[in-house]
């Protein structure tokens, strides 16, 4: 949008809020004088742009501890509350999106996305705790949304891009904070007690850096966007050094996030693209830097990061007995899909049978309910026959990155259709150790991939002198 247009807007929303903060602060609490000219700015601005509430739910689906700081003000979510205007300023404008919405309908991750919550609506029926499932359910709702809204908007290369590249933005962002609150010892963005009070058994105090997720999922959504820059940054010479300093200061970070799960992931990955470009030049001094880079490092890790990776091999000092926990969750889930296998124990469910009785002679069972650390086991666990729609999202998304990459419409499609690939591959791998179904980035990492192959086929269609 041209700058004289977007002016208007922005002085016309300023002088809108303003006036709503008088209104407010005369008739009504403090609280009202902040949160109705918010609102009301915030309406102008998605009335004129729904495009920046998607860019601003892609950027808080990791950072919703910095959203939760800046709007807490609020009496209700800011994420809901922009999802919400975004999709009712989007039908709204009708006519102008009804073939993007046509075309997002269509698309085979959303369908699967959709036949997803079918699934789980089937199998909250004969779910045991109704209020779980139900709010399993809203929980698969919003994020279906989320998808179909970044598939609508994302409409353009720009966009498509502007979009991808906050996946590594905010990774950056995260990351940083996480360095700062390991260095100062204080807690400086998180709120929810799954952030702020996460220790290791060494006695370490994890961050969740700009996450208020645990600091294990929030280390698997700062390994997505930090895989993104090492293979951006590998491909292209565009953006090189900002991707250098993402993955410099990322990795470190997820590091001392203490995530074994990120940091098996990215070992995994890193080995693969060292076999991809084994035959380039740059391989063996990269490598060299690596190993220089790496010992430069060690003295500035935890000497309880190390206990916690012998503790996967059985080393460490033996404090850690999470792993063993794990292991009796993954034992549970196995006995509920044999006792269940077409339907499931529903939406949501797990965290009631874990604590049947009938499991409680099992090592590390506790009286609280737990999530089955194992996204792809805890969702046949809960929707049964049902998950695989669930895993045919993940399909369809490579399926159209793989279709990006093979005949892209220039060399920036082909770097972000493989940037993106690597670092969706990353957080699937440590999906295998997390219950990321309900983690936003599970359902807006392919909802990138789709629209991004919508937009390489819109421009090769067009052809060189097409629109941009």
């Amino acid at each position: 949008m041209h700058p004289l247009r977007v002016a208007p807007i922005w002085l016309g929303a300023g002088g809108l809020g303003g006036a709503a903060a008088v209104a407010a602060g005369a008739v009504g609490p403090s609280i009202a004088a902040l949160a109705l000219p918010v609102a009301l700015i915030g309406a102008v601005v998605l009335f004129a742009q729904p495009f920046l509430g998607v860019l601003a739910l892609v950027v808080f689906s990791h950072l919703d501890a910095v959203e939760k700081l800046v709007f807490g003000f609020l009496p209700v979510s800011a994420f809901k509350l922009i999802a919400a205007g975004t999709a009712v300023i989007i039908a709204l404008k009708g006519m102008q999106t009804k073939d993007r919405m046509t075309l997002a309908l269509r698309e085979p991750v959303v369908v699967c996305g959709l036949l997803t919550l079918c699934a789980a609506q089937i199998s909250a029926v004969f779910a045991d705790d109704r209020g779980l499932a139900l709010d399993a359910l809203r929980t698969f709702a919003s994020l279906l949304m989320l998808m179909v809204l970044i598939v609508v908007t994302a409409d353009t290369r720009t966009r498509v891009a502007i979009l991808i590249y906050a996946v590594a933005a905010t990774s950056l962002v995260s990351a940083a904070i996480l360095l700062l609150e390991t260095a100062t010892g204080a807690t400086l963005v998180a709120q929810s007690e799954a952030a702020t009070t996460a220790r290791t058994a060494e006695g370490f105090d994890r961050s969740s850096g700009g996450s208020d997720y645990n600091p294990t999922t929030a280390a698997s959504m700062l390994l997505a966007g930090v895989v993104f820059a090492l293979v951006h940054m590998l491909e292209s010479a565009r953006y090189r050094r900002i991707m250098a300093a993402i993955v410099i200061v990322g990795t470190l970070a997820i590091i001392l996030s203490f995530a074994r799960s990120a940091v098996v992931a990215y070992a995994l990955i890193a080995l693969l693209l060292v076999w991809r470009y084994r035959r380039e030049r740059f391989v063996p001094l990269g490598l060299v830097v690596a190993a220089i880079g790496i010992v430069g490092f060690l003295p500035f890790i935890p000497a309880e990061y190390w206990e916690r990776l012998g503790s996967i091999f059985g080393g460490g000092t033996g404090r850690d007995w999470t792993l063993g926990r794990r292991l009796t969750y993954n034992l549970i889930g196995l006995d509920l899909i044999a006792q269940n296998p077409l339907l499931g124990v529903g939406p949501g469910n797990f965290v009631h049978h874990f604590v049947d009785p009938a499991y409680r002679f099992l090592p590390g069972r506790t009286l609280l309910g737990r999530e089955l650390h194992n996204m792809y086991l805890s969702v046949i666990v809960q929707l049964g026959l049902g998950a695989l729609w669930f895993f045919a999202i993940f399909g369809y998304a490579f399926a159209r990155l793989r279709a990006v990459a093979r005949a892209p419409a220039g060399d920036a499609f082909r770097t972000l259709a493989l940037a993106l690939g690597y670092g969706f591959a990353a957080y699937l791998v440590a999906s295998l150790f997390l219950p990321n179904e309900y983690t936003k980035y599970t359902w807006a990492l392919p909802a990138l991939c789709a629209a991004l192959y919508h937009v390489n086929e819109a421009e090769r269609m067009a052809g060189p002198g097409g629109a941009p």
